[in-house]
């Protein structure tokens, strides 16, 4: 068998060149996500939160979450069974070295992928590092990530800052914004009355330029794309 959705452990990469909003949905498995490059919104709730490049979270089976990733971004989402033992409650973390280091070398693989082979073993020792993760509260982050999450549509920076926010979100601030406020729109855009009066309160210059947006950013028109909560 060679199938690798039929493991226990599965490893997936995403690189994507466009914003690819999710869904919220429960799931059977737990799932890991670590962001090797570019940024992500996890949403719990009502609340998203911000996960940089080079950090983790662990979403335990049965918990509703959705991943947005935003455009760029390159993001390893490993699913484990419920069989296997992993923590029951959800977090960030900053992977080990270790971690690091076995994430990307699933995230590079180009062999088979058979779970007898170096593949399936480097699955299970990404499983026996697990427990070394420390999970932390989705609210504790950084300065920087922490003023975002707070206020993703109107935050602002410093010049000294900008280096450093794209060497974290993988993009400037102002792309960013726009990202976040296209995520907003089409979540809110199905029960709109009126769609220009919510692209201005989105800071778009009217609902064509939304549009335009969209086509840019998603790579689609805004009308093909499913509501994203």
């Amino acid at each position: 068998m060679t199938a690798s959705a039929h493991y226990s452990i599965h490893h997936q990469l995403f690189d994507l060149p466009h914003l690819t909003p999710g869904k919220r949905r429960r799931h059977i498995k737990g799932v890991l996500l670590l962001v090797h490059k570019g940024s992500g919104l996890l949403q719990l709730g009502r609340q998203h939160v911000p996960l940089t490049r080079g950090e983790g979270a662990f979403l335990p089976a049965d918990t509703l979450f959705a991943w947005h990733a935003l455009a760029g971004s390159r993001v390893s989402r490993i699913e484990l069974s419920c069989r296997l033992t992993q923590p029951q409650q959800a977090g960030r973390f900053y992977p080990t070295e270790l971690l690091a280091a076995i994430t990307g070398k699933l995230a590079r693989w180009q062999g088979e992928q058979t779970w007898q082979g170096p593949y399936g073993r480097l699955c299970r020792a990404l499983h026996d590092e697990l427990p070394a993760q420390q999970l932390l509260p989705f609210e504790a982050m950084a300065e920087l990530p922490a003023r975002v999450a707070a206020n993703p549509a109107g935050f602002t920076l410093a010049d000294n800052e900008q280096e450093d926010f794209r060497a974290l979100f993988g993009c400037d601030a102002g792309n960013w914004q726009r990202l976040y406020a296209l995520l907003q729109m089409l979540r809110e855009l199905p029960k709109a009355a009126d769609p220009d009066a919510l692209a201005k309160a989105h800071g778009f210059a009217s609902f064509p330029q939304f549009e335009q947006d969209c086509r840019h950013w998603l790579g689609s028109p805004c009308h093909s794309r499913g509501k994203n909560s």
